[in-house]
């Protein structure tokens, strides 16, 4: 294991965009090339975007554990949240043959992490959503 990354983020959006941040800062900084980078960051940002706006329980937004690892050649990613329970990869696929105005609304955003990354998963134990999802990369490609 190159390293890891772990935040987390708690009372809301307040806090969304220096995880984002750092979370590529780490990546960035332990050589991930940016063609790698760049659709992790895209996931991430759906995913957790998704999770504050939905994942409130009694008013209260989820808190959620944003964390990362390096192992040869793969950015592996979990997050962990205590919203309500909701496995994103049971929404169908849309139809994006169809015109803007006839496809129903949502499920867009989790299609496109499915298109960029590897691999995507969920669970639910104890109480907490769990999503994992993993880009594998090659060490020897240009950053830019």
């Amino acid at each position: 294991m190159i390293s890891d990354f772990s935040r987390i983020l708690s009372g809301g959006r307040a806090g969304f965009p220096k995880v984002l941040e750092a979370l590529e800062a780490h990546l960035d900084a332990c050589g991930v090339p940016a063609s790698a980078i760049a659709p992790v960051m895209i996931a991430a940002d759906e995913l957790i975007s998704n999770t504050l706006d939905h994942g409130a329980q009694e008013g209260d937004p989820p808190t959620v554990e944003v964390s990362a690892s390096l192992t040869d050649g793969r950015i592996s990613m979990q997050l962990i949240d205590n919203g309500i329970a909701f496995n994103p990869l049971e929404r169908a696929i849309p139809d994006t043959g169809l015109a803007v105005e006839d496809r129903a609304i949502g499920g867009l955003g989790i299609h496109l992490v499915r298109t960029l990354m590897d691999t995507v998963a969920y669970d639910r134990v104890d109480g907490l959503n769990r999503l994992c999802f993993s880009k594998a990369y090659s060490s020897h490609s240009p950053s830019n």
